[in-house]
């Protein structure tokens, strides 16, 4: 957390809530402090903002819990840690295509049966398989085990580098050369 990221207190400013991932395959959980985001598995979907956690109908979860499979809170974890501080996940986690190597770590530290895909889009494929933490604001990780079963998790942060990086609506597409 930088110093930017904090009041005097050392507490988060706005824009993040203190979010519980508990694995609901080992009972075990973890708290980090989350950057307005949207979270993505399979099913389930969560949106983290204002200090609140509502699920996808827009109902708010109680205790700020996200309840994931093994594969998801490691996934989450790997994430948080990209920028080496585990305990707040923002922009400063988007660390590119290294995320898939983090990722891929943290599936075996779990024993997760779970390992990222290979990577079947690109040409050539990207080193670290088909996991990544995009400077535009996403990170994701897509997960397959070894019957076949696949699992996904995305993290879209809602932040002002986002914004900044769509093109003005002002201005026409052949425009924005000029």
């Amino acid at each position: 957390m930088t110093i930017n990221e904090v009041n005097g207190a050392g507490q988060p400013q706005n824009g993040y809530t203190k979010v519980k991932v508990k694995d609901k395959d080992t009972g075990k959980s973890f708290v980090i402090d989350f950057k307005n985001a949207k979270v993505r598995g399979n099913e389930a979907e969560w949106t983290i903002k204002d200090g609140k956690v509502l699920d996808k109908n827009g109902k708010e979860v109680k205790d700020n819990e996200l309840e994931v499979t093994r594969y998801q809170a490691a996934l989450i974890k790997a994430a948080a840690e990209g920028d080496g501080d585990g305990k707040v996940l923002d922009s400063n986690d988007l660390i590119g295509a290294s995320y898939g190597e983090a990722a891929e770590k943290a599936l075996q530290d779990v024993k997760s049966e779970y390992h990222v895909r290979k990577d079947t889009m690109n040409d050539p494929p990207a080193l670290h398989g088909d996991a990544d933490a995009l400077e535009h604001g996403i990170i994701y990780a897509n997960v397959e085990n070894q019957k076949g079963e696949r699992g996904r998790l995305e993290i879209e942060f809602e932040d002002a580098d986002k914004r900044q990086a769509k093109m003005p609506d002002n201005k026409a597409w052949y425009e924005f050369w000029k």
